[in-house]
């Protein structure tokens, strides 16, 4: 039996594809670079692909086509029981896909993840540079040829996310844009400015809520207390948003800390003038509403329930305790690209 010094596990969306031509110029890549051409000439066309048994420990490789939201977990977790090489899981999707595969790899010693970006939403570009990567990211063999950065994760109660959590007004918003992206996938496939259309037009209708917009939290950001109505609370580990913004310019995600921005329950006139510059990154031009601080832990409760995104994943409770894990994931960088420092809003 062959021995590897690393097994690869790649995991497709199908929903970040228009067809299965698509996923199968995906599936020939891969098969390509560890089977050469002539195995990769099968898989063409809108034919549904026949994969091998994906935990077959005599491969290097194995494709699974996920099938429902968790079932990456299910996987990912499956599959590394089986070996005893470091593996490496490759998201082939969007965000929705990566916070699956990154919880399946959670607290994994042999685990790495490596984003190939293909979904309508691609937060974690930010962090090397943009959406520009975006082909360098998808190129297959630079990901199996990656060197890895050891990466901070948000840790709130062993739910974990790579990019941002948010409460308050960004929650809401992305609960609210739930049915329409689900209803409108494949356009919005086609056409990525829709994506950005629904956000917007749930985050103007979001701040016609007096409920969102006044909600009363209670704050602990480790040795600081805040409490009082407030619009959104926004942590970030990296600064990525959902339509290629960089809300909190200043966070990078393997400095140990989470950049975090609350704002201030303020009138409507002034939210409508003033969250356009929070979308720009720009919230340290208005410190008498925003309030920015770098934390390692952040609770956070109110009297009514709260709605969390976690990387566009909506939970609800009562109170979250959210903290950093420093260096929790190991994340692929193609072409050995540093995270990149964009600074504060200032130094632009």
């Amino acid at each position: 039996m062959a021995i590897f010094s690393k097994k690869h596990l790649f995991i497709i969306n199908p929903r970040s594809f228009l067809g299965f031509r698509e996923i199968n110029r995906v599936i020939a890549e891969i098969v390509r670079c560890f089977d050469g051409p002539l195995a990769a000439r099968q898989f063409f066309g809108d034919v549904v692909p026949v994969l091998p048994n994906p935990y077959s420990i005599s491969s290097p490789y194995a494709i699974h086509i996920s099938r429902f939201p968790r079932d990456p977990i299910i996987v990912i977790r499956k599959y590394m029981a089986l070996m005893k090489t470091p593996v490496r899981i490759y998201a082939i999707g969007g965000d929705g896909l990566v916070f699956s595969c990154l919880n399946g790899i959670a607290e994994l010693p042999n685990a790495e993840l490596a984003i190939v970006p293909y979904g309508t939403g691609s937060d974690f570009t930010q962090s090397f540079g943009g959406v520009e990567l975006i082909p360098r990211m998808r190129n297959i063999q630079k990901q199996i040829d990656a060197p890895v950065i050891p990466t901070d994760l948000i840790d709130c109660g062993g739910i974990y996310a790579l990019n941002a959590c948010a409460l308050g007004f960004e929650g809401m918003a992305t609960l609210k844009s739930y049915a329409a992206f689900k209803t409108l996938w494949r356009i919005r496939r086609r056409f990525p400015a829709v994506t950005e259309g629904i956000y917007r037009i749930a985050g103007v209708l979001e701040l016609f809520d007096a409920d969102t917009m006044g909600q009363y939290y209670q704050v602990q950001m480790d040795d600081e207390k805040l409490e009082g109505p407030m619009s959104l609370i926004h942590i970030a580990n990296n600064p990525g948003y959902p339509i290629n913004k960089r809300v909190i310019p200043e966070a990078v995600p393997d400095d140990g800390v989470l950049d975090m921005v609350i704002y201030r329950k303020s009138s409507l006139l002034k939210s409508l003038r003033r969250m356009p510059y929070y979308l720009k990154g720009q919230h340290g031009k208005f410190p008498e509403n925003y309030l920015y601080r770098r934390v390692r832990s952040v609770s956070i409760s109110s009297d009514r329930p709260l709605c969390i995104s976690l990387d566009g994943e909506v939970f609800f409770d009562t109170a979250f305790n959210i903290r950093v894990a420093p260096r929790a994931v190991r994340i692929a960088a193609v072409d050995g690209m540093p995270f990149k420092h964009w600074g504060s809003y200032d130094a632009k």
